[in-house]
């Protein structure tokens, strides 16, 4: 399997750095990616951050 390197960290645009986790999901199962997506979407709106529609 080769090698991928992602990024530890990013800026946003307002000049703060953040750190970065990565996940790495099966493509599989398509229920998966769903409750991946949810998570997110909770994760998002949990914290006071809005989704674009």
């Amino acid at each position: 399997m080769d090698t991928i390197h992602l990024k530890t960290e990013y800026t946003d645009i307002k000049g703060i750095k953040h750190k970065v986790e990565h996940h790495i999901v099966s493509n599989k199962e398509d229920t998966s990616k769903e409750q991946v997506m949810e998570e997110l979407r909770l994760a998002l709106t949990k914290s006071g951050k809005r989704i674009p529609a």
